[in-house]
């Protein structure tokens, strides 16, 4: 563009050149949707680019990546001038292995362009190896689907096509621009004819490397072209491409199976419109059996059941790509009926999965468009299924991250539900289990199950070697399975176990060669099967998980010491050390929050007359039953503890003086009503205890004063004929006799024997004090 021109002038050049840009943009738009290629403008250096039509989704994320944007300047960074120096269409394949060209174009005077055209795997194994490097390798930051949402496959001659398609396109754009006002729009009906006589071929350099720098010009265009024709290449090419475009176009949320399902629906009904097949069924496969994508007439109605033989798989890897005759499995035919065809797709010399046609006259026309049709669908679904196991990664990576915090953080008692619900999250699994081995019984107990039945399943015990996860952690190998009705040596469960699918996990867990336990999973959300993929993906957790668990045990070990460290072992309730932490922890609650506490003290009446006659072990009896009296009589708050010897002790959190009383009576009374084997031959003719209280306040604020406090008022309990409860009340001291005015005690005694009747508490006090 002239800058030294007038204004006025500048402005009608700046307004052309907006026109010849838009015009060229809608072109480009047309050559990029005809070839399935992408296609960029650029005046310089790329990025950034003029106009950019259908550009890879691999592209994108390189140059929107800091990081990894530099990798692409040698290549598609410096097209441009290449381009220009070459004066023709270069060659070249950039470091992730996408096939470009760079093509001089102007498409209005005095000014260059060049086009940059192809950004296309021309093999699968380039894909995969990207794949694989943005999977595991340096480029492990770009994993996510945002890479592969549009990936470009093509073949070397629908480059060399495209290629030829833009000089020529832009050569008549250039005329346009040039032309009077009624010149260019004839030059413009010219541009758009130029495009639709250049026909997508399909050479038969598919798989070949294009070198950089180096171009071979098609040769005789027209013959190959009518051959492609004869063929019915050309006519498939919207099937090709509603396949290839099938996974963009997906509504959003279709993922695995659905995804690959309706990619082959939309190529089959394609194929059936443009070649006028009747009966077909695209399938893939699934080990030795083909499982069926889409399918149409009467295999629509009777789907086919195809087993492969190892013969029958050498002959189509023989056939390089030819077809072979089958029966026509779930074909409403006669006995002796014709057979099918069975046509492989084949990526890397391996059988993905084939296209069964029971049309029983193709012609040579319909036969090589469905083998092309086979060898271009082999790579797209390719595409849709590495695409899918990407994104499954990616969520597998998240799930990982989420999976170890959260068993991490998880409380020690909720671990092991919460390893099964994270697992089976990540599996999308709607029912599991997660059993811990038992090296003493030697068997496995449930310890999580999650899903319809899990009440059932928690109570279940399986032998080591027994049943699935018995033979599992035996044989310390896991178990996949697809169908368990295929599955030899197996058979499907009872019916009202009401599985939803017949496929499941079943994964050994060890630690250091140590038996742990096996994690099952099964019902995969959406009626899938679960398969080498998600075994991978448990393999990711296994470490956190074994580690997780082996933490929840050792916590559960330490709990058991911390339990026989701080617990009587013949009554069962806790001991005095213990007592005395609780005690000094309730007290500085109380302190901050003004709480009531009581503490009381029991004593069993006349105990070594008891022990005497009838021996220690009957002793130990009494002194059991007395604390099953305890546990019985008081509340689920309240810490009960053997004190000592004969003596029992219990901590009354929030609880004022008066309660206390109430629920010493009922202590008291539990214990006198209880049937001991001897009670009758003791002095008061049953095993009585006597009940001494004390309470947090003024001078009574710390545990060695509540407990002295409420020793004395068991004291005086003894004092006054035993099996009663007493109180310990401090007095405002009057005179220099302190001891005497902390001692009052008042209380309620009802006994049997010679101390049945009121207690000498005395007084409406003594009253106040029994409240029975």
């Amino acid at each position: 563009m002239d800058n030294t021109a007038p204004a006025p002038e500048r402005a009608a050049l700046e307004e052309e050149s907006a026109e010849n840009l838009a015009a060229w943009v809608e072109r480009q738009k047309g050559l990029a949707a005809r070839f399935g290629l992408a296609l960029l403008l650029v005046e310089g250096r790329q990025p950034p680019s003029l106009a950019a039509a259908n550009n890879n989704s691999v592209c994108r994320a390189f140059q929107s990546t800091p990081a990894h944007a530099e990798r692409c300047q040698p290549y598609c960074g410096e097209a441009f001038f290449r381009a220009q120096e070459a004066g023709e269409p270069v060659y070249y394949r950039c470091h992730a292995g996408l096939n470009c060209f760079a093509a001089p174009v102007t498409i209005e005077p005095g000014r260059r362009h060049a086009v940059i055209g192809g950004r296309a795997f021309l093999r699968g194994a380039d894909y995969r190896e990207l794949v694989e490097r943005v999977r595991s390798g340096e480029l492990s930051e770009l994993l996510s689907t945002e890479p592969f949402q549009n990936v470009i496959f093509a073949t070397r001659a629908i480059l060399e096509e495209c290629a030829e398609a833009v000089l020529a396109v832009a050569e008549t754009t250039a005329r346009a621009a040039s032309a009077a006002p009624g010149e260019a729009a004839e030059g413009g009906g010219q541009a758009t004819a130029e495009v639709h006589k250049l026909s997508l071929v399909n050479g038969a350099g598919a798989g070949e490397e294009i070198r950089a720098g180096t171009h071979s010009p098609p040769r005789d265009r027209e013959a190959e072209a009518s051959r492609a024709d004869a063929a019915g290449s050309r006519a498939l090419g919207a099937a090709s491409q509603a396949l290839r475009n099938s996974a963009a176009a997906l509504p959003a949320g279709a993922r695995g199976a659905a995804l690959i399902d309706e990619a082959a629906r939309r190529a089959v009904r394609a194929l059936v419109e443009e070649q006028g097949i009747e009966t077909v069924a695209l399938l893939l496969r699934a080990d030795d059996h083909f499982t069926v994508a889409a399918s149409t007439g009467v295999f629509g109605e009777q789907p086919p059941q195809i087993t492969l033989k190892p013969k029958q798989i050498k002959m189509m890897l023989g056939n390089r790509g030819g077809s072979i005759p089958v029966p026509a499995a779930g074909r409403a035919a006669a006995q002796h009926e014709d057979p099918a065809e069975l046509f492989p797709l084949m990526v890397g010399g391996e059988v993905k999965g084939a296209l069964l046609v029971a049309d029983r006259e193709l012609t040579e026309a319909q036969r090589e468009a469905l083998e092309y049709f086979c060898r271009e669908q082999a790579v797209v679904l390719e595409i849709v299924r590495l695409r899918e196991e990407l994104e499954r990664r990616t969520r597998a990576a998240s799930h990982q991250h989420a999976f170890a915090e959260a068993v991490n953080s998880a409380q020690p008692e909720e671990a092991y539900a919460a390893i099964l619900r994270h697992s089976a999250e990540l599996l999308r699994a709607e029912r599991g289990s997660l059993l811990l081995y038992d090296e003493r019984a030697d068997e496995l107990a449930v310890r999580a199950a999650v899903g319809p039945r899990a009440d059932v399943a928690r109570a279940s015990r399986v032998k080591l070697g027994e049943g699935v996860s018995g033979a599992v952690l035996r044989e310390g190998r896991p178990v996949v399975v697809r169908d368990v009705s295929a599955a030899p040596g197996l058979s499907p469960a009872p019916g009202e176990r009401q599985y939803k699918t017949g496929s499941f996990i079943s994964y050994p867990i060890f630690i250091g060669g140590r038996k742990v336990g096996v994690l099952n999973v099964t019902d995969k959300a959406g009626g899938g099967s679960y398969d080498e993929f998600d075994l991978s993906l448990l393999e990711l957790i296994a470490p956190q998980m074994a580690l997780a668990i082996d933490r929840a045990e050792w916590h559960q070990k330490a709990t058991q010491f911390q339990l026989l460290s701080i617990t009587d072992p013949l009554t069962g309730l806790v001991n005095r050390r213990y007592l005395e932490e609780r005690l000094n922890e309730e007290l500085e609650r109380s302190k901050r929050h003004r709480f009531a506490v009581s503490f009381m003290m029991i004593d069993i009446d006349d105990f070594k007359n008891y022990n005497d006659r009838h021996g220690h072990p009957a002793g130990d009896l009494a002194l059991e039953i007395t604390a099953q009296c305890l546990k019985s009589a008081l509340r689920s708050a309240d810490v009960a503890a053997r004190y000592g010897g004969e003596e029992f002790s219990v901590l009354l959190p929030q609880t004022p003086l008066a309660e206390a009383r109430a629920i010493g009576e009922r202590v008291r009374r539990h214990i006198e009503r209880a049937q001991f084997p001897h009670g009758k031959s003791q002095p008061l003719g049953a095993v009585t205890v006597s009940v001494g209280i004390s309470t947090f306040g003024p001078g009574l604020d710390t545990p060695a004063a509540l407990v002295a406090a409420a020793d004395k008022a068991l004291y005086l309990a003894k004092s006054r004929g035993k099996n009663c409860v007493e109180a310990f009340e401090p007095k405002p001291a009057k005179g220099p006799d302190g001891e005497a005015s902390g001692s009052t005690a008042r209380g309620q005694g009802k006994g049997t024997g010679r101390n049945a009747g009121r207690g000498t508490g005395g007084g409406p006090e003594g009253e106040v004090g029994g409240g029975e």
